[in-house]
């Protein structure tokens, strides 16, 4: 054997499409997540834009009961959720039976299982975070102290149950179908994408209006929203549409 073969690198098995899709989404909640954690545990952006909602003299975040916040898009955009999921788990059984040509059976189950797990994602955080909402902290007419993100709720005061944002995931669920709906084409997913972000966005504002929550708490809550659709995604081997498509 020539002495320039033992060198010789060995060749790379390349990654498919759907491993590497795996990979860049990895790759993108990782660099994510540094983004959040560095903009908002280094800084006091949170705090600075609750100030900008709150009323200083009166010591109340003044949209706090407002009736179109309150009534409309915090309580009937719940119940307005509940009848959307239904009717979309109703389509996923569809897809499931094999009825639906655009929603193969495992994305069916990905966008069902993922409408569900995402909210429940978000109760489940709450237990293990000790944040309190803007409107209990003492900065703005509360009891409570600002905690970071690691930090636990002082001796003989309870931990808050405020982070990440519940209600914005009602709105950030449906961006499972992003994932699920990558098969039905790109302009299918992307949809679904936009449709996902600006529902949670609008639905997050609403209660940093009312003081209910910081933006980070929504924009965490679209964090983990992501993270649970790709991760079931690769749990169920859900059709990423990328068969035979080149870089996808």
């Amino acid at each position: 054997m020539h002495a320039s073969e033992l060198f010789t690198p060995l060749p790379v098995p390349a990654l498919d499409a759907s491993r590497r899709w795996l990979l860049a989404q990895s790759a993108l909640l990782f660099l994510g997540a540094l983004l959040l954690y560095g903009t908002f545990e280094r800084t006091d952006l949170d705090r600075r834009l609750a100030h900008a909602l709150f009323d200083a003299e009166l010591r109340l975040f003044p949209l706090r009961h407002s009736w179109f916040l309150e009534a409309v898009m915090h309580k009937a955009a719940k119940q307005a959720t509940y009848v959307l999921v239904a009717a979309s788990l109703y389509l996923c059984w569809q897809g499931w039976r094999g009825r639906l040509a655009w929603l193969p059976a495992r994305n069916a189950l990905l966008a069902a299982i993922g409408m569900l797990a995402i909210p429940l994602a978000t109760s489940t955080a709450k237990l293990l975070t000790a944040r309190y909402c803007p409107w209990d902290l003492i900065d703005f007419g509360g009891y409570a102290p600002y905690l970071g993100l690691f930090e636990a709720a002082p001796p003989g005061l309870k931990a808050g149950q405020c982070f990440p944002a519940g209600h914005a995931s009602t709105g950030f669920l449906w961006i499972v179908w992003a994932v699920a709906l990558k098969p039905a084409g790109p302009r299918a997913a992307r949809a679904a994408l936009v449709a996902g972000v600006l529902a949670g966005g609008v639905l997050g504002t609403a209660r940093m209006l009312q003081g209910a929550h910081f933006l980070s708490h929504t924009l965490w809550t679209l964090w983990l929203a992501w993270a649970v659709s790709v991760s079931l995604a690769v749990l169920v081997r859900a059709d990423l549409g990328l068969a035979g498509r080149r870089g996808a």
